[in-house]
């Protein structure tokens, strides 16, 4: 069986490089996002590496798309990786404030579809073949903002709300299923390709490899 790590919402920082420490421990990799040309070069530097890479394209604002991705993996998904989270920059690249005045319904929906609502149609589309197998990681790209919420970023900080809370409510019956589900709360800016990211990345594979008496739901990276 080929041991699958599956990278949802996978972008150039967190996702590059958490799929990059999870191949090199023998994992495929698939990455999903919506950007394809991206996502090659992302795969293509990872088999660089000797990495086993794949990509699809996926849109995480659709969440019956992501349940699709995650069902159509099979049995050798072994790792589940849910990085999705919505910031908003300028067409210089500057990190934009947004309010609850700024949003639009079409954005607050599409926002919190990212944030939350394909989070959960990706777990509940993992499971049902974990529970079998008893075995499998369910980790989350968590965020500072969802323990300190801020009214600049409030889709942001409802959606990293919901991130913890997922991880904190499935933590216990899913451990009695051999299953554990974590998140990496992310208290700081990351930028990629710096050594932030991998050490969130090193964050991620951390939980992973703990020993199942070990486990826990949630790790700060401040």
């Amino acid at each position: 069986m080929t041991r699958t790590f599956l990278s949802i919402a996978s972008g150039p920082g967190i996702g590059l490089a958490t799929a990059r420490r999870f191949g090199r421990e023998g994992y495929r990799v698939v990455l999903a996002a919506r950007n394809v040309m991206r996502l090659q070069a992302d795969a293509a530097k990872l088999r660089a590496e000797g990495i086993e890479a794949t990509t699809a394209q996926l849109d995480a604002a659709h969440a019956p798309s992501v349940a699709r991705l995650v069902t159509s993996i099979g049995p050798d998904l072994e790792v589940l990786h849910y990085n999705g989270g919505i910031l908003h920059y300028d067409s210089k690249g500057t990190l934009q404030v947004r309010t609850l005045a700024d949003e639009t319904i079409d954005t607050l929906v599409s926002d919190i579809n990212v944030n939350v609502s394909s989070a959960l149609a990706a777990i509940h589309a993992a499971l049902p073949t974990m529970v079998k197998q008893h075995r499998g990681t369910l980790l989350l790209t968590g965020g500072g903002l969802g323990v300190e919420p801020s009214a600049d970023f409030l889709t942001l900080s409802v959606g990293k709300a919901g991130t913890r809370a997922i991880a904190l409510a499935l933590f216990p019956a899913l451990r009695e299923q051999g299953i554990h589900i974590a998140t990496v709360t992310v208290a700081k800016l990351v930028s990629a390709s710096t050594p932030q990211v991998e050490e969130v990345a090193q964050a991620f594979w951390d939980l992973h490899a703990q020993p199942p008496a070990d486990w826990r739901a949630e790790t700060f990276y401040r």
